[in-house]
């Protein structure tokens, strides 16, 4: 709250866009000028809360990750379009049944892409065989195995930096401190994919040799893997580690390096996945008519009353932060989930000890583009509580349920409820204070509260980021 109200005196709404974005927010306050005066809009937004308003839009430029060489490469995110299809990285499926939705037989093998929860046919890239707020145990993920959460979309998630401190946390625990980091995590994790880092070489020397070499020309498949036949077929710090711990340190640094650029192809591709435009965007560039008047009233509310803007008060719709909402886990909801995740608090020793397996991949390691970033927030030197979980963008909202970290609120309206009520009661959930309080909404209140949140729903994704090009 402190925060909050320290940001809301210091910004006006050209500085706090720039200061967020480097980007630029002057064509839209002019704009909305001539809208300041009572009842202009149709609501009567005072010139402050205008000031407010041209803050949360429009999206800016795409942020520059310095630890990232080949964010901006071309033939990188080519080469991420087609490992996001890519169904060969993943290992022997361990749960679930065709009637659940799982995409083979216990056992199989090559039957897992990331398209495959982030499907393209969902238009916001999330798993529409279980994020559809329908009956039981369509709530958390079926990868390999089932999940604990839900399927976030990755439409406009590169856009996730903290606006103080620049740092770029994933999911919904701040699992690692990149978008190449976390995707690396995909093909090789238990749940997900199940596959392991040598499965991922190999594939991507027998199907992927020379878009690879085309997407990073300084480490080429033939410096390290020209004989890649000595190399297991499996194996990583997690399965398989007898193959892996047979290798040498330097074979080692060559698997792991084929991993990392795995990550940066996915960060490349990831940065094409954009939405802008949303009704609430060119209703802030000055076209009165492009939000009801109800989902006005709804945007009053959500600067105001509703307590919305705490902690999503950026363009994204989220201030990157991590909070304490009181979000009891019921598992007769989603019974995948798990009431003792402990969030954020979970991550620290993962990101920042590089004696354990990963602890070298976070920004200030070996494999980063700029090692010396302070990008993390000084993440690594804080005492982290447990029960911290990220604000997560409420952009396309509409379109992306069911809601919260295990999908046990299946409309808006839930959600909409959940924070009327302030939260669930002390003591079902882990970690505390609760940040949040009832709101005492009136029934029309939530409707246009709802209203709102509909207009954050931008442009589609181009289809030719959505097409299958991943190799024979």
């Amino acid at each position: 709250m402190k925060k909050f109200k320290l940001w809301l005196g210091l910004f006006s709404a050209s500085v706090a866009l720039a200061v967020w974005s480097g980007g630029t927010g002057g064509a839209a306050t002019i704009a909305n000028s001539a809208r300041q005066s009572p009842g202009a809009d149709g609501v009567g937004f005072s010139p402050q809360e205008w000031t407010i308003i041209n803050a949360l839009s429009p999206l800016p430029h795409l942020p520059v990750d310095t630890t990232n060489k080949y964010r901006d490469s071309a033939a990188a995110a080519l080469l991420g379009q087609k490992l996001f299809f890519e169904p060969r990285l993943s290992g022997p499926i361990q749960q679930g049944t065709p009637a659940e939705g799982q995409l083979g037989a216990i056992g199989e093998k090559g039957k897992i892409a990331c398209r495959n929860c982030h499907m393209p046919e969902s238009t916001w890239l999330i798993d529409i065989r279980f994020n559809n707020g329908g009956p039981i145990p369509n709530a958390t993920a079926l990868g390999s195995a089932w999940m604990t959460r839900n399927v976030s979309s990755i439409v406009n998630t590169v856009f996730y930096v903290h606006p103080e401190s620049r740092a770029h946390w994933r999911e919904n625990d701040g699992y690692s401190d990149s978008e190449w980091f976390d995707a690396q995590s995909e093909p090789e994790g238990p749940p997900v994919q199940n596959g392991s880092r040598l499965q991922l070489a190999h594939v991507i020397f027998e199907h992927y040799h020379d878009d690879y070499n085309n997407a990073f020309p300084d480490w080429s498949l033939d410096a390290g893997l020209a004989n890649y036949t000595r190399f297991p077929a499996t194996g990583s710090p997690y399965t398989d580690t007898a193959n892996w711990n047979s290798l040498s340190p330097t074979d080692k640094e060559i698997v792991n390096r084929v991993l990392v650029n795995y990550g940066k192809a996915i960060e490349a591709y990831l940065r094409k996945l954009v939405s802008r435009n949303a009704p609430f965007d060119r209703f802030v560039a000055g076209e009165n008519d492009a939000i009801s008047l109800e989902a006005k009233q709804g945007l009053k509310l959500f600067i105001g009353k509703a307590g919305c803007l705490h902690c999503h008060y950026t363009p994204l719709f989220s201030d990157d932060d991590f909070h304490v909402i009181g979000l009891h886990i019921d598992t007769s909801l989603s019974p995948h989930a798990d009431p003792t995740e402990i969030g954020r608090a979970a991550n620290q020793a993962l990101i920042c000890n590089p004696a354990i397996a990963d602890g070298d991949f976070n920004v200030n390691g070996h494999f980063s583009d700029d090692p010396d970033s302070e990008r993390d927030g000084n993440f690594c030197s804080q005492g982290i509580p447990q029960g911290l979980w990220r604000t997560k963008t409420l952009r396309q909202i509409a379109g992306t349920p069911p809601y919260f970290r295990d999908g046990q609120a299946a409309t808006l309206d839930d959600v909409i409820e959940f924070y009327d009520r302030g939260g669930d009661p002390n003591g079902t959930f882990l970690g505390g204070p609760k940040e949040i309080r009832p709101l005492h909404l009136s029934r029309e209140e939530k409707q246009w509260l709802r209203e709102f949140l509909e207009t954050l729903t931008g442009d589609p994704i181009p289809g030719e980021f959505l097409k299958d090009l991943h190799n024979p």
